[in-house]
C-alpha cells in the first residue's frame, strides 16, 4: 500500500473555516490589490460554504466572495504573515456591501489571499 506524503486538507471551505479558527482574523488581497487598509482592515468569518462548482466565503458585514471553478487553496506565507492562497477559479465576484463599493468581478488571472 502506497502512503500519501501529503495530508489532505479537507474540502475549501473545510480549510477557510480552519484558517479563520486558528487565527480569527484576516485581511483580503483580491487580485486587483487590498481591500481596506493593509494589515488594518481585517475581517472575521461569518461562513464558507463548498458550491457545487466554486466556493463561497463571506466575512463580516454581509461582505461576500464566490469562486466559481475549480478552487485551489494552499498555505503560503504572505510578508510573514499566515496566509491561504485561493486560486483556480474562471471567475470571482466580491460583493462588499459598503455602499462605497459595488460588486467587482474578477476572470481567471490572479488570485485571492486571505492574510491573518
Amino acid at each position: 500500500m502506497t502512503r500519501n506524503p501529503w495530508p489532505i486538507l479537507g474540502s475549501p471551505a473545510h480549510v477557510v473555516v480552519r484558517f479563520f479558527a486558528k487565527h480569527g482574523r484576516a485581511g483580503l488581497v483580491l487580485p486587483d490589490g487590498w481591500y481596506g487598509r493593509p494589515f488594518d482592515s481585517l475581517f472575521t468569518l461569518t461562513s464558507a460554504v463548498d458550491l457545487p462548482h466554486g466556493l463561497k466565503i463571506e466575512i463580516e458585514d454581509g461582505r461576500e466572495l464566490i469562486c466559481e471553478g475549480d478552487v485551489t487553496i494552499a498555505k503560503m506565507q504572505f510578508e510573514e504573515h499566515p496566509a491561504l492562497k485561493i486560486e483556480g477559479f474562471k471567475s470571482a465576484s466580491w460583493n462588499p456591501r459598503d455602499g462605497v463599493v459595488r460588486r467587482q468581478t474578477y476572470g481567471d488571472s490572479g488570485a485571492v489571499i486571505l492574510v491573518s
